[in-house]
């Protein structure tokens, strides 16, 4: 029984060996997701021409901009739209720049191709895991072509 409860306390008092995961995420990078429904692919078009043609140029110069992409599903009808930052502060500036109060009218009238009528945000840590190849596909989102991202 001696050696049992010598066994335990060892186990209870032990040190975290190399190899343990910290589950501490870091914050390299910040996406910003902005999502809703439309009601067909040709008001995810107007979206498309309303947000990126009059967004990413007040976005494409900011500190740390990572870039600007959209998701849609022919499907279901979902229209996302995802801003990046490089770090938490350029992150932080943008949500108190005068480029993002430029860019609020420009989403507000986004809401019209909304079936809700309004648009649903959320921030995320952003991270890439890629491989060398991945990484040579992913070097055109630094090109200043709104395409592209």
């Amino acid at each position: 029984m001696q050696r049992f409860l010598a066994g335990a306390r060892r186990l209870a008092f032990a040190r975290p060996t190399i190899g343990v995961r910290n589950f501490a995420i870091q914050v390299k990078h910040v996406a910003r997701w902005t999502s809703c429904k439309v009601a067909s692919e040709e008001d995810a078009e107007k979206m498309d021409d309303l947000i990126i043609q009059n967004a990413m140029p007040k976005l494409k110069n900011m500190e740390g901009f990572g870039g600007l992409r959209r998701l849609f599903c022919k499907e279901k009808l979902d229209y996302k739209i995802i801003i990046s930052f490089e770090g938490l502060e350029n992150f932080k500036a943008y949500m108190g720049s005068s480029q993002r109060e430029e860019i609020l009218p420009i989403l507000d009238e986004a809401k019209k191709y909304s079936t809700t009528g309004e648009l649903d945000f959320q921030n995320f840590v952003l991270d890439r895991f890629t491989s060398e190849r991945g990484t040579e596909a992913t070097s055109a989102l630094k090109e200043d072509d709104h395409t592209a991202y």
